[in-house]
Formats: structure tokens, sequence, C-alpha cells
């Protein structure tokens, strides 16, 4: 019944001019770690994070796809501003897969954490990352950063951060003291992606606590960096007793190709897209 509403939803804002070009009939499929859905390629990588997401023009992906990452997505954990825990990749299982949902998860350790990855893709584009950072031992973290590298080219539109949405500043930034929510779209005519970080302290208990947060210290910034448009979230000064963790969940929404015929409007596909995430549980 909940799959029947979100399909019903989605169609609806379809519609409206607000969602992607997603079908009833579209469906999810998976050879090795690479996911196929309604023109696009998306890599897993082993660690848990998309690894790349290649968009194609053809139905049979016989062109050469576009890429939208120039790194995958990744962590860094300093110990001190020059030190970096380095973490090995596990065990990576694809725990389901039917026609409209793809589920996996993943760990990756060293001596000082454990990241474990909970992972799941919708036919209608959106990517559900449960994500846990636990402490093996005492430990304390001088930075973390969450980096989303973009393909310069493909990051040329901004919504969302408070943001006139249309082509994206030279450098847009954002902290926990903000009203504003942590989520935005990132993209170009034919390809991007949503991101929004759940930075809500009702994720918390006496054990977990939300890395986005961590006593607002946590902090957003967007701009070109070396070869890459990053997204770059960074908190500091974290200090975890053994078997304490870290959540760090977000969503993340895949921009599909839209019918060319429509007026290409960020602002709408943002609005679409915070529409879509809100009535996905």
């Amino acid at each position: 019944m909940n799959k029947l509403i979100l399909t019903l939803f989605t169609l609806f804002i379809t519609a409206l001019g607000y969602g992607q070009n997603i079908t009833a009939v579209n469906q999810l499929s998976i050879k090795d770690h690479t996911v196929t859905l309604n023109g696009l390629d998306v890599e897993i990588n082993s660690d848990g994070f998309l690894k790349q997401i290649h968009t194609f023009h053809s139905q049979d992906h016989t062109d050469e796809g576009q890429p939208l990452f120039y790194e995958p997505i990744h962590f860094h954990y300093y110990t001190t501003p020059k030190t970096q825990i380095k973490l090995n990749p596990l065990n990576f299982n694809l725990t389901s897969s039917v026609k409209d949902s793809i589920t996996w998860n993943a760990v990756s350790s060293s001596e000082d954490l454990k990241q474990e990855i909970y992972g799941e893709i919708l036919a209608n584009g959106l990517v559900k990352y449960k994500i846990r950072v636990t402490a093996l031992k005492d430990v304390r973290l001088a930075s973390i950063n969450f980096h989303i590298p973009f393909e310069k080219p493909t990051a040329k539109y901004l919504a969302g951060l408070n943001q006139r949405a249309g082509l994206r500043p030279d450098t847009v930034k954002w902290n926990n003291h903000d009203k504003t929510a942590p989520v935005v779209w990132i993209g170009d005519e034919k390809q991007g992606l949503y991101v929004s970080l759940i930075n809500k302290k009702d994720f918390e208990n006496a054990n977990t606590k939300n890395g986005w947060i961590n006593e607002g210290k946590g902090k957003l910034q967007i701009n070109i960096k070396g070869s890459s448009m990053l997204f770059d979230f960074n908190t500091e000064n974290i200090d975890l007793k053994e078997g304490e963790e870290l959540s760090f969940d977000c969503n993340l929404i895949l921009s599909q190709e839209e019918n060319s015929k429509k007026v290409f409007n960020p602002g709408k596909k943002f609005k679409g897209y915070r529409k879509l995430e809100k009535s996905t549980k």
C-alpha cells in the first residue's frame, strides 16, 4: 500500500512539472556493483558510497555516459590536521534486489574506527543512507570531512541553502546556526544530485550522537577546489569513548533526464525533490 501511494504521488508531482521523468514501469537492475535506472548507471564503491553516476542519452546505454563525480563520495577522519585515519573496506553485501528497491551494507575499519553503511536505492531515484561511525577505542578526532566532488561542468546550477536558484555562486557556505536546512541540489540540464543531511537530534541517544550537529560545530562549503567542484562538510574536535558512535544519515536523489520540451527550472526541480523526500518513508 505504501509503495502504491508513493507511485501515485510521484506521478502527481511529475505531472505538475516538479518531479523527474518517472513512470510506474521504471525498474532497477544491478550487475556487480552497478545499478541501472532510467538512463543512469550508478556505481557503488566497495565502502558502500556512490562511486560514480553516468547519465546516458540512449535507451541501450551505448553512447558515452557523462560522469557526475570527479571522485567517489567519501569521508576523511583526521586525528591531527595532517594525520588521517585510513579505513580499509572489509565487506560489501547486497542484501536485497527487487524491481523497485535495492539494498546493501558495507563495513570499513581501522584500529580506531569502524564505519558501517546501510544503503537503499529506489526506482524514483532516492538513495537513503544510514551511516554509523563507531570508536573501537577512545579516540579524539581533530576533524571529520564529508566530500562529494563533482565534475566542474556538471555543477553549473544550485538550489537550496537559502540561495536564489540558478547559476551556482562561486562559494556557498552553511553552518548549524543557520535556520536553513542543509539541503541542496547541484547539477546541470541533464543530470545532478539532491543532497539532504539529516541533522535532527531525535536520532540521538546515550550512545549515538548526530555527527552533522556535533554541538553546533558542523559547517558546509561548496566551491571549486582543485580539479573538482567540492561539496565539503566539516566538523571539528570530536571526542569518542570506546563503543560510542556518530550517525551521519542522509538522503540523495539522482536527477534523471527530463523531457527536453520542458523549460529547465532548478528551483522547481529542488521543490519537487523536497516533496519527494518528505513523501518517502
